[in-house]
């Protein structure tokens, strides 16, 4: 039998080095960390878009109720959105905006129970604030305000504090 020497070389294997692979992985973490930042700050814009498109139903909804009725709903008190649902969904017979039926399935629902009724909440699932009397009004004595306190939820219709009203989402 014939012996068949073999030759070991001190070849290295080309192979990533430990340098590359901690290069490649903080990479991917800087890449992550970017694309989750702008995720959150999309996932703002969106709920501030949709609360301001909510607002904007809700005006032509009330548009159509002063129509039928002659004037606006009146608000119980400073801010409760009751009387608003009460009036342009009530108890789902005389609908004036269908986006606030509280049996709703979708993604967001834009009711909330409040007493014994359901109350108007913006995207970030706070109550917003209605308001039809006759004094002390943002809009002109005949017309209605409705608002969100927005991302920070602080705030109050006659709020003077500029990070308290900075964010806020109103009609007027």
């Amino acid at each position: 039998m014939i012996k068949i020497h073999q030759q070991h070389r001190n070849v290295m294997k080309p192979a990533f080095t430990l340098l590359e692979i901690l290069t490649v992985i903080a990479i991917i973490a800087v890449l992550a960390s970017l694309t989750f930042g702008g995720m959150s700050y999309y996932d703002q814009k969106m709920k501030y878009s949709r609360t301001e498109v909510l607002i904007a139903s809700i005006e032509r909804a009330l548009e159509d109720y002063k129509s039928d009725n002659g004037a606006y709903p009146v608000s119980a008190g400073i801010g409760n959105t009751v009387p608003l649902f009460d009036a342009l969904y009530g108890d789902g017979t005389n609908v004036y905006l269908d986006t606030l039926n509280p049996n709703f399935k979708g993604k967001q629902l834009n009711v909330a129970p409040s007493g014994g009724s359901y109350g108007i909440i913006d995207a970030w699932g706070r109550f917003m604030r209605y308001r039809h009397e006759s004094n002390t009004m943002a809009n002109p004595k005949q017309d209605y305000d409705i608002f969100s306190f927005g991302p920070n939820g602080i705030g109050d219709f006659g709020s003077s504090s500029e990070p308290a009203k900075a964010d806020d989402i109103k009609n007027w």
